[in-house]
């Protein structure tokens, strides 16, 4: 007989929980893509300039933009949930996703909060607020800043991050600021776990 049997196991480590979206990010950027593509076809289909067609083609031009951005950052994020500590990858934020995309390493101890707030984002002259869910990982190092739609459902992921770092989840209060000051020099800043909320 030659004996085979259970191979013998050695030591495991806990798989990590990994949260990222590439398929559906992909999706989206393809989709907006196809938003301008059909606006480049507009002069083609149609002749001559109307009202209806001004409307249609701003309607695809900002689906188009919204798809693209979403897409990007679906496809850009990535949170990997270890033992050890937290893995991401992510566009930064600036009430947009933006390039590059960074990588962080961070150990449990290196997180001080988790938080979350609405940001209100004035569109010049309008009187509209565009709302916008905006979290940050709170570092001894600053602060790694997520939109909401980054993933399809970041609250949980970002809780359990927060409860595996035994650290706090924090809900600041919301901010306003103006949309286009905020894509040239960034938003609002965050509060730290040692500030105290003004009375």
């Amino acid at each position: 007989m030659l004996g085979f049997g259970p191979v013998p196991e050695g030591p495991t480590v806990a798989a990590a929980n990994v949260y990222d979206a590439p398929l559906t990010g992909a999706l989206l950027a393809s989709l907006g893509m196809v938003a301008f593509g059909l606006i480049a076809l507009m002069p083609t289909a149609f002749d001559g300039v109307s009202l209806f067609r001004t409307l249609m083609a701003l309607s695809l031009g900002a689906g188009g933009v919204f798809g693209i951005l979403v897409g990007y950052a679906g496809v850009s994020t990535r949170i990997e949930i270890a033992s050890d500590g937290v893995l991401v990858t992510t566009p930064g934020w600036r009430a947009c996703p933006y390039p590059p995309v960074r990588q962080y390493r961070i150990s449990w101890a290196d997180v001080r909060a988790v938080r979350h707030r609405t940001e209100l984002y004035r569109i010049g002259i309008l009187p509209v607020r565009l709302p916008l869910e905006a979290y940050a990982i709170e570092t001894a190092s600053g602060f790694i800043l997520f939109g909401g739609y980054y993933l399809s459902d970041l609250d949980p992921v970002l809780i359990e991050l927060a409860h595996r770092a035994d650290r706090p989840w924090c809900e600041d209060a919301e901010v306003e600021a103006g949309l286009l000051q905020t894509l040239l020099h960034g938003a609002p800043s965050w509060p730290t776990v040692g500030q105290r909320p003004a009375a």
